[in-house]
């Protein structure tokens, strides 16, 4: 069977931008969407709204909110997100992560290039047991905190992988 050329491409160059699944991640908030900042009880003080590489964000002079799910029984990572401007490379911005109001990490973010860094922030079970659903606030320290573009909650579970197999096993 042959396939037209522009079905091919068409195919190859959406390969390209799709995201790899990781069954580790539970919860993701884009920031600067709307519908996804409603869904994760987005709120904010201070707040700036940006665009870089196309890509909205959000930096604080005073703190930003988000509601993301987990599950009750494991260790929770937060991924942060951060996008730079070429006007904002070699700046240092200071930032505070608080989880259920308690501090969890005391950060400096120096971008060294304009390329998104994800910066993961391990929370102690004890903050997390037992709760579905976590409070992050980014805070910022002495000035902006660094352009938030998502945050997403990772964890290792037991559960079943529901992503579908490419080849199935047969007996």
């Amino acid at each position: 069977m042959t396939f037209p050329f522009r079905l091919v491409l068409s195919a190859c160059v959406l390969s390209a931008f799709t995201p790899v699944y990781d069954r580790r991640v539970v919860d993701v908030a884009d920031v600067g969407n709307a519908r996804s900042e409603a869904t994760h009880g987005y709120a904010g003080y201070d707040v700036i709204s940006g665009v870089a590489e196309g890509q909205p964000f959000r930096q604080a002079r005073g703190w930003m909110r988000y509601a993301l799910t987990t599950f009750d029984d494991t260790d929770v990572t937060v991924a942060l997100t951060f996008v730079t401007t070429v006007n904002e490379l070699h700046a240092p911005r200071g930032y505070d992560v608080i989880v259920e109001d308690s501090l969890i990490a005391t950060r400096t973010f120096t971008a060294q290039t304009p390329t998104p860094t994800v910066v993961d922030i391990a929370v102690p079970l004890a903050i997390t047991k037992g709760r579905t659903s976590i409070a992050v606030i980014i805070r910022a320290r002495g000035g902006l905190t660094p352009a938030l573009r998502q945050l997403r909650t990772i964890q290792d579970h037991n559960e079943v992988d529901p992503s579908p197999t490419l080849f199935p096993v047969t007996r």
